[in-house]
C-alpha cells in the first residue's frame, strides 16, 4: 500500500527566555531604531538600513518572548517570520508586521556583504519598515 507523505514542517530552534524579559527586547529594539533615525538624519545610509533591520529584528524577539516565552535561536534570520506567524494569533497585524520584516531581511546579506552601497531611498524605507514593526512589537509587549 502506496501512502503519500505529507512533508513535515520544517522546526523551527528556539530558547526558552522568561517572558518577563520582553521589555529588554523591546528596549534593545527602540535603540537600534533610534540610531537608524539618526544615521538617516546624517545620511549614513547603510549604517540606518543595518540598524534598521536589527530593531525590527530585536523587536521580534520581543513579540515572541511576550507571548510564548521562546526567541528564535535559528542561524537564519528568515525563519523568524515564520515562527511569529506560528506563536501569534493570524490577523493582518501580524501579517503586516512579518510582511515588512521579511523585506528588511531581505536586504541584510546586501548591506552587511556586498560592496553595494546603499541608496538614501534604501535607508528611507528601511527605517520606516522598522519603524512599523517596533510599533506593532510594543502594542504586543505593554
Amino acid at each position: 500500500m502506496n501512502k503519500s507523505r505529507q512533508p513535515k514542517a520544517a522546526t523551527i530552534p528556539v530558547r526558552s527566555v522568561s517572558r518577563a524579559q520582553a521589555s529588554n527586547y523591546l528596549r534593545k529594539a527602540e535603540q537600534h531604531l533610534a540610531e537608524s533615525l539618526e544615521a538617516l538624519s546624517a545620511e549614513r545610509w547603510d549604517t540606518a538600513v543595518l540598524l534598521a533591520i536589527h530593531a525590527a529584528i530585536a523587536g521580534m524577539d520581543a513579540a515572541c518572548v511576550a507571548t510564548a516565552g521562546v526567541r528564535s535561536a535559528s542561524q537564519a534570520h528568515s525563519d523568524q517570520p515564520r515562527l511569529v506567524r506560528q506563536l501569534l494569533p493570524d490577523n493582518e497585524h501580524v501579517q503586516r508586521a512579518t510582511t515588512q520584516l521579511e523585506a528588511l531581511i531581505d536586504r541584510k546579506n546586501t548591506v552587511e556583504y556586498e560592496a553595494r552601497r546603499c541608496r538614501p531611498e534604501d535607508a528611507q524605507v528601511s527605517t520606516r519598515q522598522a519603524q512599523r514593526v517596533v510599533e506593532w512589537v510594543r502594542s504586543v509587549v505593554t
